[in-house]
Order: C-alpha cells, then structure tokens, then sequence
C-alpha cells in the first residue's frame, strides 16, 4: 500500500471520525477548541470538494507521475483540515 493510499484511507475515514468525536458537546468547550474544530471542519469540506473534483478528471488527462493530481486527491483529505485546525487555533480569541 502506498502512502497515498493510506492517507486517502486516513481522510475518508479517520478524519470524519475525529471531527465527529471533536464536535460532541462543543458547546461546553473552550473558544480555542471550537475554533479548531470549525477551522477543520471547513478544511474537510474544502479537501471534499477539491478532491472530487481531481478524481472525476478523466482518465486522458492524466500523466505517468501525476504528483498534483496525488496531492489533490488523497493528500489534501489530509493537509486541508489539519491547516483549517491550526489557522482556526491560531485565530482563537
């Protein structure tokens, strides 16, 4: 399995689940923790857009060592919400 893969597999499912576990009760939480969340959480939804968008590029378009079409699709399910977290921790009155 290569790392693109495992960090595909990391944002279709370990990702969601963290935001999941990281939403409860978010009420109850500190400012800075609910501006991390909603940071990560648009991150994700951007990464979700971006990366659909790289994977219905047809087949033809492709190249032998597409690295943008890599980072789009599976890194950025990955990097996108981890930079919305540290953007909304950073932004956190």
């Amino acid at each position: 399995m290569t790392p693109g893969v495992i960090a595909l597999l990391v944002g279709l499912f370990v990702v969601p689940v963290a935001l999941l576990w990281g939403g409860h009760r978010l009420r109850r939480k500190s400012p800075r923790w609910r501006s991390t969340f909603w940071g990560a959480l648009i991150g994700y939804l951007l990464s979700a857009s971006v990366s659909m968008a790289a994977g219905m590029l047809p087949p033809a378009t492709w190249d032998g060592d597409d690295t943008m079409r890599g980072l789009l699709g599976f890194w950025s399910l990955v990097l996108l919400p981890a930079a919305g977290a540290v953007v909304g921790a950073l932004r956190a009155r």
